[in-house]
This record gives structure tokens, sequence and C-alpha cells, in this order.
């Protein structure tokens, strides 16, 4: 030791010692501890070698507790495994695989139902559909796959409210047919077809109105008439009918009174007949006859009576002496009905003839006097003073030559 060190004082307890003393028990047990440490190397080279074994033994149970006991500590599937590979023949190995198994299934159960509590939070087809993807074998594949159909079928109520929803807002046919369209099983198909065939029968009704409307705006048979072709079975059919029955009555009616005029202003036996053709049953019938009757009997009494027997025979001779042959019962038997027929015309249109005309062509003083050639000298005359009206120059007055008309039967 060095002498120079200085000698302070040291308190240990109620004992003063110096610095000297205290280096001496230092270096005392220094030198105390190297001769037990060289000692103890000393006897355990000189342990046989059951003894090593056992003590390497004891040493390796000893890491294996202490590494099991950290496993347990940590609890976790990598604290086990970490067990497992340093010690795959451990005391414990069987209780870690069984751990790194519950912790591994547990562990699966905890992100099955992490997964499920976040497919049900979003609560959506998609969601569920990603949890059956992930978890095929998953406790809640089964209420998944309800939830799925609950779903759709919720989507598909959904949309059926809101198409009928716009259906109903729009209210029109296409609106509700297009939803049938789409839903013909809807919730609303039955009221939709309702509404459809309520429409439709109001636009039917609506129409028939604008149409009626419009025929008794115009007022005619035409107008009536048209309203029952496109509505022959409508609200308003029986009085179009009535309608256009009392415009044909009173069109009849009109055309009769029309007629009659006619017939009245021309006044004669011809006016009257033809009224009679197209009105044998009408207002004026009785008396157009009565005309006729009396224009008839007035014309045959104007009519001067001739011989035609007389006028018939001599006419077949004169016919003979010209032509030769001889004279038979039945060239004089058509003379005499050719002569009654041209008598009963003469009377019939008798007033149709002017009066100077009459005179002139009805003459009984002349040889062989005949009814046939007298109508046919009227009737020239009254057809010449027609072609004269229609055809009258600017200047002057066109006239036919006069003809004396031959003996025609």
């Amino acid at each position: 030791m060095n002498a120079d060190l200085p000698r302070k004082p040291y308190r240990v307890g109620r004992v003063v010692v110096s610095s000297l003393t205290v280096l001496g028990v230092v270096a005392g047990a220094a030198l105390i501890s190297a001769c037990s440490q060289q000692s103890d190397n000393q006897t355990a080279q000189q342990q046989p070698p059951q003894q090593q074994a056992a003590a390497d033994d004891q040493a390796r149970k000893d890491a294996d507790e202490k590494a099991w006991a950290e496993a347990v500590r940590t609890d976790t599937v990598a604290g086990f495994n970490a067990y497992l590979e340093k010690f795959s023949a451990g005391a414990h190995v069987a209780e870690a695989l069984q751990r790194v198994a519950t912790l591994n299934e547990q562990a699966r159960k905890d992100a099955d139902e992490k997964a499920w509590n976040d497919a049900v939070r979003a609560n959506t087809v998609a969601a569920m559909n990603s949890y059956i993807l992930n978890f095929a074998s998953g406790a809640h594949v089964g209420e998944a796959r309800a939830r799925i159909t609950a779903l759709n079928e919720q989507a598909r109520k959904d949309a059926d409210e809101k198409a009928w929803a716009d259906a109903v807002r729009t209210g029109t046919t296409a609106a509700f047919n297009t939803y049938l369209q789409t839903y013909g099983s809807g919730a609303h198909a039955a009221e939709a077809r309702q509404r459809v065939a309520a429409l439709d029968e109001k636009a039917r009704k609506d129409a028939d109105e604008k149409a009626w409307n419009d025929a008794v705006r115009a007022g005619t048979a035409a107008a009536f008439n048209t309203y029952l072709q496109n509505y022959g079975s409508g609200a308003h059919a029986a009085e179009a009918r009535q309608r256009v029955a009392a415009f044909d009555e009173q069109a009849r009616k009109d055309a009769d009174e029309k007629a009659w005029t006619d017939a009245l202003r021309g006044g004669t036996a011809g006016a009257f007949n033809l009224y009679l053709q197209n009105f044998a049953t009408g207002s004026h019938a009785a008396e157009a006859r009565q005309r006729l009757a009396a224009l008839e009997s007035q014309g045959r009494r104007e009519v001067p009576v001739v011989d035609i027997q007389a006028t018939c025979q001599a006419a077949a001779g004169v016919m003979v002496s010209l032509l030769g042959g001889s004279t038979t019962d039945q060239d004089v038997k058509g003379c005499l009905d050719s002569e009654q027929k041209a008598r009963d015309q003469i009377v019939k249109d008798l007033s149709t003839y002017g009066s100077v005309d009459k005179v002139r062509c009805m003459r009984t003083n002349v040889y062989l006097p005949s009814y046939v050639e007298w109508l046919t000298c009227l009737e020239m005359e009254r057809d010449v003073k027609k072609m004269n009206l229609g055809n009258q120059p600017a200047t002057g007055v066109y006239t036919l030559p006069k003809v004396r008309p031959a003996l025609n039967w």
C-alpha cells in the first residue's frame, strides 16, 4: 500500500476508522473472493460427468420454465410460437400448441364478430356479401343470407313504393301503365289497373262530351251523324238519333214543300206527276192527284175529238196504194193504238203547250186529222221555244223553221 495515502478517518456506524483500515479491509475481501472462486472452479472441474448432466438438465428445465412463464405472461400467439421455436421438446409444448390453437380460434372468432358488427352497422347487401365472402363458414353466414334476402325485399318494396308515389303524383294513364310494366305484381298493381280503367273511362266520357258539344254547336244532321259514327253507344247516342231523325223529317218536309211549290209554279200535269213520283205519300199528294184529275178532265174537254178509225183506215189505204200489198187488221190496230196514246199524251201535257201552238197544231178541218201529228207538232213547238230561251243571241231572236210533222204510227 501507498504510505502517502491520506489517513482521513471514516465513520462506520458508531465506529470511526481510518482510510488505511478501510483499504485493508477491501483488499482482504478481494483476496478472499479470488481465492474462493479459484477453489469453486477447481471443485467443479473435479465434479463427475453424471453430476454435470444433472446440472445441465436442471439448467435446461429452468430455462424452459422461464421461457414458458414469459409466454404465459404475454399470452400471445407470437409468444407461444417463440417458446415452441426454442423448446420444440419442452415440457409445455402440448399446452403451447393448444394455447396457439385457442388464441387463433379466438382471433378468428373476434375477426368474425368484428366483420359481422361492421356489416350490421352498414346494413347493406354489399356489406353482407363482403362478410360472406371473407367468412364463408362464419358464425353469422345464415343470418347474413337472411339479411340479404330481407334487404333485397325491402329494396324491392321501397322501389315499388317510390314508383307508385311517382305514378300517383303524375296521375296519368301513361304513368300508371309504366308502373304496371315494371311492377306487374307489385303491391299497388290492382289499384293501378283500377286507376287506368277509371282514367280511360273518364277520357272516353270527356271525348264523348266534347264530340256531343261540337255536334250541338254545329247543329246539323251531318254533325250528329259524325257523333254517332264515333260514339254509337255514347251517352248522347239516343238523343243524337232523335236529332238526326228530326233533321231528316224536316228535310223531307222541306223537300216536299219545295217540290209542291215547284209543281204549283209549273201548274202542269207533268209537274204534278213529278211531285207524285218523288212524294207519293207527301203532304200534298192528295191535292196533286186532284189537280192531275182536273187537268186531265180539262184536257179531254179541250182536245178535239177526231174519228181515228176513219183516219187509220184511210191511212192504211194510202200506204197500200203507195207501197203495194194489202191492208190487214193488224195495221189498223197498230194505228189506232198509236193515235190513242198520242191523244192521252196531249191531254196529259196540254198545260205545257202554248195557246197559239194548240190552235195551230190541233186542227180538225185538215185531211185525215191525226193525234200523232198534233202531238208531234205541239212537242216541236214547245221544244223550239225552250231552245230559243237557252240560245237567244245578244241581238235578235233565233227561231227554227216551222215543219209540218208527217204521219207517224
